[in-house]
C-alpha cells in the first residue's frame, strides 16, 4: 500500500510539471532515494501501530507468552526488504507514464506478485513445508511473504532456508532499485505516448 502512494505522488508531480522544479535543486537519484525512504519510514510507522495493536490484544488477554519477539525482527526485515522492491518499481512506473489511467495497466503485473501469496495462504498455512511453499520461498518479491507465513506456521522451516530466502530477497531488492533508478533518471522528462515494459527495458540499458 505505501508502494502505491509513490507511483501516485510520482505521476502527480510529473503531470504537474512539479518534477521539472524538483529536478532543478536535486538530482534524479535523490530525488527518487527521498521519495523511497520518505515513504519507507511512513510505512515502518502503519507497521509500528499493527504491531502496537497486537500486542495489546495479546496482553489485554493475557497471551504474551505467545509473542516471539524474533518473528517482529524478521517481520521488519521482510517488509524492508519488500517495500524496497515493489516501492522502487511503483516509482519506476510512475516516472515512466503521464497520468494514473496509463499507470494501472502497467502496475497490473506488480500488484499480482504482491497477491500471490494472499490466494496462497491458506494452502501454504496447511502444508508449510510442501514443495510448492518451498519454491516460493526463494522468488523475489514473493518470498518475503511466503516465508513469513511459514515461520508463524506449526512447522516452521529451518533456519538456513530462512537466511537464503533473506540473502535471495536482498538480491532482488538490489535489482529492483537498479532497474528502477535507470528508468527514473529517464522516464521522468519523457512525456507523450505511454511506455511498454520493453521500453522500460530499453531505457534502463540505455541508462
Amino acid at each position: 500500500t505505501s508502494g502505491q502512494y509513490l507511483l501516485t505522488s510520482t505521476v502527480e508531480e510529473k503531470s504537474n510539471r512539479v518534477v521539472e522544479v524538483l529536478l532543478s535543486a536535486v538530482s534524479p537519484m535523490e530525488l527518487m532515494a527521498g521519495k523511497i525512504l520518505g515513504q519507507l519510514a511512513v510505512g515502518l510507522l502503519v507497521l509500528a501501530l499493527y504491531a502496537a495493536l497486537g500486542l495489546s490484544a495479546l496482553f489485554s488477554f493475557a497471551m504474551m507468552g505467545a509473542f516471539n519477539p524474533m518473528l517482529v525482527v524478521y517481520l521488519v526485515l521482510f517488509f524492508l526488504l519488500s517495500f524496497l522492491t515493489i516501492g522502487s518499481l511503483m516509482a519506476a512506473i510512475g516516472s515512466a507514464v503521464n497520468e494514473m489511467r496509463e499507470a494501472q495497466t502497467m502496475m497490473t503485473p506488480v500488484m499480482l506478485l504482491v497477491m500471490v501469496p494472499w490466494l496462497l495462504w491458506m494452502p501454504i498455512s496447511r502444508d508449510p513445508n510442501s514443495a510448492v511453499a518451498t519454491v516460493l520461498s526463494f522468488v523475489p518479491p514473493l518470498g518475503n511473504f511466503v516465508m513469513l507465513l511459514r515461520m508463524t506456521s506449526t512447522a516452521p522451516p529451518p533456519a538456513w532456508q530462512v537466511w537464503l530466502s533473506i540473502l535471495v530477497s536482498a538480491a532482488g531488492a538490489y535489482a529492483a532499485v537498479w532497474f528502477a533508478a535507470k528508468v527514473f533518471r529517464i522516464g521522468l522528462l519523457m512525456y507523450g505516448k505511454p511506455p511498454s515494459f520493453g521500453t522500460l527495458v530499453k531505457w534502463a540499458r540505455m541508462a
